[in-house]
This record gives C-alpha cells, sequence and structure tokens, in this order.
C-alpha cells in the first residue's frame, strides 16, 4: 500500500516559510545538484525560496502528520496558458507515490486555471523525473543535456475556453 494515501497536499505560501525552508535546507549535495542543476548554497536555496514564495503562481505541498515532505512550484511562462513545475521530494519519503500526488494536485490546479500545457524540465539523469513524466503521458523531448516534458492539458468538461 502507497503511503501517498496518508498523505495531504494542499496551497502553500508565506505562512509555510518555516516549513519551507526546513525542506530546502535538509536536502544532501546530490538532492541540491538534481533540483538546482548547482551544488546549491544554503544561502542560494534561501534566496530561491524568497523568490518562489514571491514569483509562482502557485506553491503546494505535501504533509505527513504535518511534517512538509515535499512541494511542487508553478511558473506562468509564455505563451499565455502554459505552466512549469519543479518538484521536491524529501529523501527520506521518495519512493512513497508523493511526486505522483504533488503531480496529479498540480494538473488539477492548472485544469481549474484554464493552463494549456504543463511543462516540466529535468536533467537527463533524474530518472525518477523521468518516470513520473512519462506516467503522466508526457512527451518527452531530450534538449542538450535535458528533458523537457509536456503534458497537454484538456479543458473541463462543459467549461470550453475562450476563442
Amino acid at each position: 500500500m502507497s503511503s501517498a494515501g496518508f498523505a495531504q497536499v494542499m496551497p502553500l505560501g508565506a505562512q509555510h516559510e518555516g516549513e519551507l525552508e526546513r525542506l530546502l535546507l535538509g536536502l544532501d549535495m546530490a538532492s541540491r545538484i538534481i533540483r538546482f542543476n548547482c551544488a546549491a548554497s544554503d544561502a542560494y536555496l534561501l534566496q530561491h525560496l524568497q523568490r518562489a514564495l514571491t514569483t509562482a503562481t502557485w506553491i503546494a505541498g505535501v504533509f505527513i502528520e504535518r511534517r512538509l515532505c515535499g512541494l511542487v512550484e508553478v511558473y506562468d511562462l509564455e505563451p499565455a496558458g502554459t505552466v512549469e513545475a519543479a518538484f521536491l521530494v524529501e529523501q527520506t519519503c521518495r519512493r512513497r507515490g508523493f511526486g505522483t500526488a504533488l503531480l496529479q494536485a498540480a494538473i488539477k490546479w492548472a485544469t481549474e486555471s484554464d493552463r494549456t500545457v504543463f511543462r516540466m524540465w529535468f536533467s537527463r539523469g533524474n530518472w525518477p523525473m523521468r518516470k513520473l513524466a512519462s506516467n503522466a503521458q508526457a512527451r518527452l523531448d531530450l534538449v542538450s543535456d535535458e528533458v523537457l516534458a509536456d503534458i497537454t492539458i484538456a479543458p473541463v468538461a462543459g467549461k470550453g475556453r475562450p476563442g
């Protein structure tokens, strides 16, 4: 049985800054390199957190017993209707379905917010993200040394999109 069934995904904001800081600063160096494509220092992570809290379109986290163990940041892109998502799941919480829970919540949010393309970029060697994207039927393209994964979002039935 997947532990994700006991997890709660919820939107995050400035009131969760302490938990977000704990999650980011708790990353080991390998996780920092995979997520940020560099050996991100604590100062870099704190700057990233402040930028995310002020510029992300939507942030959500997955909690286990009131402890944040993963997050997704979603940013609007051009062309209009396109969003890019970045994921992070704490080392001790991986392989338990939390990435999938975050992805499903983010796609649901994007669908309800009239977005049309859900995009993820990740390093070529990030096999968990490749699997997550593949399971979501994303179209995968190799660009330089990174993978671009796009998921086309269908309109909500009966809602329609402006023409």
